[in-house]
């Protein structure tokens, strides 16, 4: 019948019909992309891992279902800001010069042990002249928003009335179109409206923060249909305080943590069910990941956020995008935040050749069903000291199932099978000393092509403090 109908049209009338408009057919060939991140969320937290009964976490396992589940996703750092910079940035936060969390208190970085090595210097923002995926992607066309937790603009922020201490360095200054929520804070002052965050018009009263991003990145979605969009929605949860609305927390036991949690979800799903809306679901590539491991341990991993063991370093990922992605699909290669910024602006049709200094790589073959990337080793460099909560620190580097772990003269290195032990209990660096030494060879030759900055000699700190008062 609708052949019939089209036939007694005119020519240049189905002419028209049959060319798409310009703006659906870039949206045709262009996806959509949303990076989801959340904060101090380790795996087994979230339903797609099946690790906890208590989790309530349907629309994260409605997105994993969707696609894909990486069960070897690395942050680039146990800390916050360095993976935040790594992410946006492609380079490793050793590379960028900012190596752990900006303090929210500015000049109060914990004290190193006794007798043991200072912290190396780390930038307290991240500079303008570093690439950005927002950058690049706006080049491709894409209308871009962030979202949420920013966490590199500048230390002291506690001490901030709104959050801002430079707004230089806010996300509207690395391609991003619009910014609500994204300044100098590592944790909300409030979770509860009035925010107190500049980024951010209080609306009503009482409102919860995560209810209100999710708000916001419907609205984004919905007002740019119709043109390639990207969004950055990197949410505050489930950072402390522990905090949560109270119908959500007795529906929860009494248990705050989980419902942050729950709370979480629910914004995630306000975005799926706008993407189903819109009509744009179908064309949109979606990424939900954390910065670091969680500040809630994780019980099959060793220790948690801060450590370079695998609880403070692996997170929960998955990726959702219809048409290249199988659904119901999990990937074991590891994976790591660098690999986010070539996979969105290859996968939007731009290039990276000119951007030399990436350490990522294009995650789209696995996407597709490849089983490897083309990366020797994955490394990380935290040359920072935190004894309040007995962390202290090193480098890794994890090649294939043997990881080693270099302790900058604070702990005793070590070298695991994390194939034999994902706890991480037995060292066998005794049992293998010459892959010990492969690793250490690898571990030093990143450092130095990446200019890693070490925690200051004896002498330098000497001659920076010549009365001996190295603090």
């Amino acid at each position: 019948m609708r052949k019939r109908m089209l036939s007694h049209l005119a020519p240049s009338l189905m002419l028209l019909l049959c060319v798409p408009s310009p703006a659906l057919a870039e949206q045709a060939t262009k996806p959509n992309i949303i990076f989801i991140m959340a904060d101090d969320l380790g795996p087994g937290w979230v339903d797609f891992d099946g690790s906890n009964a208590e989790v309530n976490t349907p629309n994260l396992e409605r997105l994993a279902k969707s696609g894909m589940v990486f069960t070897q996703a690395y942050a680039a750092a146990s800390v916050c800001s360095p993976t935040r910079a790594a992410c946006i940035t492609g380079m490793s936060p050793a590379q960028i010069g900012l190596t752990t969390h900006i303090p929210g208190i500015a000049g109060n970085e914990r004290p190193a042990p006794k007798g043991g090595p200072r912290d190396a210097e780390s930038l307290t923002h991240l500079p303008l002249e570093m690439p950005s995926y927002a950058r690049e992607l706006k080049k491709q066309g894409y209308t871009t928003a962030f979202i949420g937790k920013w966490h590199l603009a500048g230390e002291g922020s506690t001490k901030s009335k709104d959050g801002i201490v430079d707004s230089r360095y806010h996300p509207e200054h690395f391609g991003f179109d619009s910014n609500i929520g994204g300044c100098a804070y590592g944790q909300p002052r409030s979770w509860f409206d009035p925010y107190r965050n500049a980024t951010i018009k209080n609306r009503k009263k009482g409102e919860y923060l995560t209810d209100r991003l999710g708000d916001e990145a419907v609205a984004f979605i919905e007002k740019n249909r119709d043109a390639p969009f990207h969004l950055s929605l990197w949410l505050y949860q489930v950072h402390t305080p522990i905090k949560a609305p109270k119908e959500l927390v007795k529906k929860n036991g009494g248990n705050a943590f989980l419902a942050m949690l729950e709370s979480m979800d629910g914004a995630i799903g306000k975005v799926l069910d706008a993407l189903d809306a819109t009509g744009t679901l179908e064309n949109t590539m979606i990424v939900f990941y954390s910065d670091n491991g969680g500040d809630k341990p994780t019980k099959w991993l060793a220790d948690k956020k801060g450590s370079l063991l695998e609880g403070g370093i692996r997170v929960p990922m998955a990726v959702s995008w219809p048409g290249v992605i199988e659904e119901g699909t999990h990937c074991d290669t590891a994976v790591n935040s660098m690999d986010f910024f070539p996979t969105f602006v290859h996968a939007a049709g731009g290039s990276t050749r000119e951007i030399p200094q990436l350490e990522g790589l294009d995650l789209r073959p696995l996407f597709e069903g490849g089983d490897s990337l083309d990366r020797d080793a994955l490394f990380w460099h935290y040359p920072h000291n935190r004894p309040d909560v007995r962390y202290f620190m090193g480098g890794a580097v994890l090649e294939g199932d043997w990881k080693l772990y270099e302790g900058y003269g604070t702990i005793p290195d070590a070298l695991f099978n994390l194939k034999k032990d994902p706890m991480e209990k037995m060292n066998l660096l005794k049992e293998n000393p010459e892959r010990a030494d492969q690793l250490r060879r690898k571990l030093h030759d990143w450092r130095r092509r990446v200019t890693a900055r070490m925690p200051p000699s004896k002498s330098e700190l000497k001659s920076s403090h010549p009365k001996g008062n190295s603090q």
